[in-house]
């Protein structure tokens, strides 16, 4: 804050020359007059905070407050500078006091130092020391929190705090976490977030990157080492309970392979450098200098979609560490033993299957038929006007009101139309005879009934379901994103609803290539699976049909554009017209008295709309289950026969119509 009074200070002092130069890009400066010239020259700002003079007395070079007032003052100590500055400002010299004596006789400020070329090899130990004795202020320690680190850690690893610090000599001190490393290097880590990213992380002028907590590999107790890139991926690490190096940088992975030919370890490694071209180009370094050193290793993903570990550690930090346990379980020499598995990993998991045991859709014959809800991958098609996207977005509106904590991704239709949808289907539940339909409702239309069902229905799901709009640009990236974070900031596992599978924009390959329509499908059903799998959720995602397939009945060829669905789906489920169970379409009729029965299936009220399950790994592997579908109050009902041409509601209300109901039907 100090220094950004540069300019009030200067003004305030010589209101007289503080004025715009000849050449209108600067100021007269106060000091030696620069600028008052026919061609201008004086003193210039371009971040409001640091001067630069540009006259023959070079008064200012990029100084700001506290040089300006020693410059004024005749020091030369930057000590005795920012002295004068708080005493100037009125400021308390005693919170900073030590950390800049210290600063002074040891950091790269020291004129010692500056003068030194080349630059000598100092020994930081003593400022290391110094700066321990400041983590345990707030600052710190808030940003410490923020990066999922422990103050046991830090400890530790002596990490310590400078507030200003500015070790490559850029002017740009800032309040640091200072990082030892060796030594002789250190890194400088501005806890400010609003820092330019050039300056957030610095390294003393001169000093060689080093490797980060090489000690560990040649520690008897220690099996496995995770490599990382950076300082605090390796330490996201060890706060999971394992041992961690970083590189610091990628060009050090020859320095490492330099390291382990002179001292050899015993530590299988487990390499998890960024999935980058960087980091891919360092992993194959690695691969190689250790196949020729006969050192045993592995490669482990442990990000969990998270772009680096600590992101991964702070987004679920139980779910990192599950991710760090499994790459430990590789390094062992008989990494999938069964005997080991049942003794260490096979209660977690079973525990991880029984949370979904109770978690039912709401309809009551097909939860029978399902056995449930489990944690994996629901898949639901059907052509269009069968209502796969009510039908789903019913059964979350009965999670939610079950309990269950629902995210329903809509790429398609908007807030208001799925929230208009569900006020008509209370409406409608209540008395199908004063229902009121979700397009009246958004035109405006608000009679008591649809205010008391929106009463109803909020005390129902509370708080538990979110409907997420998507643009045309959303992808699979920024859904497995948003579940990550609303688990972290929750602490619940929600039911995951995607609308729909092929509206879900393409993403780049490896290679910066634009995947085709099917790779996009193929890639975003595997990704919904290993979401599923990792995080322990149910999945919905709702896929069109082929339209070749629109006069026959469902199969696993009617899934559009994708055979990754058939394989890696948990659970397939069609939609289509009761119709189509009808010997016309085993026939080789004309495609018009096909569509002519299809037609007549459609103007139906309700529809008669049967669910095929073609896979199901939790249960009846092949079922049917039979629903009435009234479109216009987005309302699916089980078909539960009363009496010929009624069908069951709700409890107290009764549907008629005209249609006779089949006189066998399958179950």
């Amino acid at each position: 804050m100090l220094r950004n009074e540069a300019k009030e200070y200067i003004i305030a002092r010589s209101r007289e020359h503080l004025r715009p130069d000849n050449s209108g890009k600067g100021y007269i400066c106060p000091i030696c007059g620069s600028g008052s010239g026919k061609n201008g020259t004086g003193i210039t700002t371009k971040d409001g905070i640091h001067f630069t003079c540009w006259g023959k007395g070079n008064c200012f070079t990029n100084s700001d407050i506290i040089d300006i007032i020693g410059i004024e003052r005749g020091l030369t100590n930057y000590k005795d500078k920012l002295k004068a500055a708080c005493e100037e400002y009125g400021i308390t010299l005693d919170a900073v006091d030590s950390a800049d004596i210290v600063k002074d006789a040891f950091s790269d400020r020291a004129p010692a130092m500056r003068a030194a070329e080349p630059f000598p090899t100092i020994d930081r130990r003593e400022y290391y020391k110094s700066c321990c004795e400041h983590l345990k202020e707030p600052e710190p320690l808030a940003y410490l929190q923020r990066r999922g680190i422990s103050i046991d850690t830090a400890e530790r690893f002596n990490i310590g705090f400078d507030r200003y610090a500015d070790p490559a000599r850029s002017n740009h001190p800032q309040p640091r976490l200072i990082l030892p490393v060796t030594a002789e290097y250190y890194i400088a880590r501005s806890i400010d977030p609003n820092t330019p990213k050039q300056y957030a992380k610095m390294n003393p002028k001169g000093a060689a990157i080093g490797l980060f907590n090489l000690s560990c590999l040649h520690k008897d107790e220690i099996s496995a080492v995770f490599v990382t890139e950076g300082y605090f991926d390796a330490l996201s690490v060890i706060e999971a309970g394992a041992a961690a190096i970083a590189l610091n940088s990628v060009s050090n992975a020859d320095k490492l392979i330099s390291h382990l030919k002179e001292q050899r370890t015993t530590a299988t490694l487990i390499l998890c450098l960024d999935n980058d071209e960087a980091g891919a180009k360092a992993t194959q370094t690695l691969r190689s200098g250790l196949q020729r050193l006969n050192i045993s290793y592995v490669t482990a993903d442990i990000c969990n979609g998270y772009k680096d570990p600590n992101e991964a550690l702070t987004g679920d930090r139980e779910a990192f560490s599950r991710s760090i346990a499994a790459a430990q379980k590789q390094t062992a020499a008989k990494p999938d033993n069964i005997s080991a598995y049942i003794d260490d990993f096979m209660g977690a998991d079973i525990d991880a299957f029984k949370e979904a045991k109770d978690r039912k859709t709401g309809f009551t014959r097909l939860d029978t038929q399902a056995r449930g809800l489990y944690a994996g991958l629901y898949v639901v098609g059907a052509i269009s006007s069968l209502g796969k996207t009510t039908f789903c977005h019913q059964i979350a509106d009965q999670l939610a009101a079950a309990g269950e904590d629902v995210l329903f991704f809509s790429l398609e239709q908007s807030r208001l139309e799925l929230v208009s949808k569900s006020l008509s289907r209370r409406t409608a539940q209540r008395d199908i005879k004063t229902a009121v339909n979700s397009l009246s409702i958004r035109r405006g239309y608000l009679p008591e009934r649809v205010l008391k069902a929106a009463d109803e229905y909020k005390q129902d799901i509370s708080d538990r379901l979110s409907v997420i709009e998507g643009n045309f640009a959303c992808n699979i990236s920024f859904i497995g994103d948003y579940i990550r974070n609303y688990i972290h900031r929750n602490n619940k596992k929600p039911v995951v609803f995607v609308d729909y599978l092929q509206i879900l924009q393409p993403e780049k390959d490896e290679r910066g290539r634009t995947q085709t329509t099917k790779e996009t499908v193929d890639n975003t059903v595997t990704e919904l699976k290993r979401i599923s799998r990792e995080q322990g959720l149910t999945v919905f995602v709702i896929s069109s049909l082929n339209r070749t397939n629109y006069l026959t009945p469902v199969d696993f060829e009617s899934f559009k554009e994708s055979g990754g669905i058939e394989y890696t789906a948990d659970v397939v489920w069609g939609l289509q017209l009761q119709c189509m169970n009808d010997d016309i379409f085993d026939k080789k009729e004309s495609l018009k008295a096909k569509r002519a029965v299809v037609k007549a299936a459609k103007r139906e009220n309700p529809r008669k709309i049967e669910l095929i399950c073609l896979k199901n790994r939790y249960g009846i592997s092949s079922f049917s289950c039979y629903f009435d579908y009234y479109p216009e109050f987005d309302l699916f009902v089980e078909d539960t026969i009363t009496a010929p041409g009624t069908y069951s509601v709700e409890a107290g209300a009764t549907v008629a119509t005209d249609t006779k109901p089949k006189a066998v039907r399958k179950v």
